[in-house]
């Protein structure tokens, strides 16, 4: 080219010249839809960050632990500065996890308690009474290897509902070292549509594994094993009494046994009490049983009675034994004390006898004698005088006062009972 041709401005990037032309509207749309899209990824963006920020925060239940785990790992905590670094993660404070699948929190009832039964293992699947020709009889059968029931020492068959009530103290124990027991539940999402284990009954069983079975097993465990050396007398009594006079509960028993077995299980519970519900023979020997317990009840009130008079009569006894030996000793103390007090006074007469005879001679003839006519009611004194005459002095006591309610005397020829005759 010979003449230089002037510079144009060069196109802008990202725009096509079409005939020498700018770029048409599609592209210029089609540039602010992705800006506009690019402004809404930076955002969603942004809401995605704050919702990992937010969903992860959570708060422990009162009355309930937690565990944290990261791909099916669990993690530690700092929970306080005493504590440090721990697993178990208490209730009444706010953590933080990645949401699921990455994190997941599994809360344990560890402060509250837990009831578990032991159902109908101990009871008959079948109602005690049954209809039979449109009437309701009593079902005297029992099934062997269906319903449930209890050998005694005695060989004799009872049916008995057992719960018990614990709380968990170490749940890392309680979830890690046994099966989880939503895994029978239906609840679950990954047990949704499966079909659960059914009863004899067609209910379905609950629970067939983990730490609520097993602690189940080993509370029905307990109960056989104590059950097998009992009388069926005081079995329904619930109480016996050993040759040691030493009264024992069957239900304390079972929970010292139970006690036990969840030691050497190691499940990090504990036992706050164990309860017998129900307790009842079979159906066919009910009545004979009540009969032989009613007469047992009977005899028992009899022989309370009977320990009754007798620690009455025998208190009434020792009282009337302390009385009589309370006056023993108060009489001895009276009469020693009089003879003390005699033999002082005649010690001290002789003392002044030897000094003076005739004056104490005197003395005690004169108190004698006062002591002799204090007694008298009208004394008659003679006295002789100088002259050789002789005095008759008569000292009449206190006239004694009339009886206004006695009878008065009648006088000489009036008839008993006539009123007395006016002055």
């Amino acid at each position: 080219m010979d003449e230089k041709q002037p510079l144009q401005n060069p196109a802008p990037q990202g725009t096509v010249h079409a005939e020498g032309n700018e770029a048409p509207n599609g592209i210029q749309s089609l540039i602010r839809m992705l800006r506009i899209l690019f402004l809404g990824l930076r955002l969603l963006i942004i809401l995605i960050f704050v919702y990992l920020l937010f969903s992860g925060m959570f708060r422990v239940d009162d009355q309930n632990e937690a565990m944290l785990f990261r791909f099916g790992k669990l993690q530690t905590r700092i929970v306080d500065a005493e504590r440090g670094e721990s697993p178990i993660l208490t209730s009444g404070r706010w953590y933080w996890a990645w949401p699921y699948p990455i994190d997941w929190v599994k809360e344990i009832p560890a402060q509250k308690s837990v009831t578990i039964s032991t159902e109908q293992v101990f009871e008959p699947w079948l109602s005690a009474q049954v209809i039979q020709n449109n009437k309701m009889v009593a079902n005297n059968f029992l099934r062997p290897g269906i319903d449930g029931y209890l050998i005694t020492g005695d060989t004799n068959i009872v049916h008995s509902k057992w719960d018990v009530n614990y709380r968990v103290i170490n749940a890392e124990k309680y979830y890690l070292d046994f099966y989880d027991d939503d895994e029978v539940r239906d609840d679950v999402p990954n047990n949704k549509g499966k079909e659960q284990p059914k009863s004899p009954t067609g209910e379905p069983m609950k629970r067939l594994r983990g730490t609520e079975a097993i602690i189940r097993n080993l509370l029905c465990n307990a109960v056989l094993a104590e059950t097998a050396g009992w009388r069926i007398e005081d079995i329904i009594a619930t109480t016996r009494t050993l040759p040691d006079g030493q009264v024992e509960n069957i239900k304390d028993n079972v929970e010292k046994r139970l006690i036990q077995l969840l030691d050497e299980v190691g499940l990090g519970v504990q036992v706050q009490s164990v309860n017998l519900v129900d307790l009842q023979t079979p159906t066919a020997t009910m009545e004979a049983f009540h009969k032989v317990n009613e007469a047992s009840e009977t005899a028992r009130a009899l022989i309370l009675k009977a320990r009754t008079y007798a620690d009455n009569v025998v208190l009434a006894a020792q009282g009337q034994a302390y009385q009589i030996v309370d006056d023993a000793k108060s009489y001895r103390t009276t009469i020693v004390e009089s003879i003390k007090a005699d033999s002082s006074y005649f010690e001290t007469v002789l003392a002044e006898y030897k000094r003076n005879p005739e004056t104490m001679l005197t003395t005690l003839y004169t108190d004698a004698v006062s002591q002799a006519l204090s007694k008298a009611a009208n004394k008659y004194v003679l006295h002789t005088t100088p002259n050789g005459s002789q005095e008759l002095r008569l000292q009449i006591g206190q006239v004694p006062e009339k009886d206004k309610n006695a009878a008065p005397v009648p006088m000489e020829g009036q008839p008993q009972g006539a009123p007395p005759a006016q002055p």
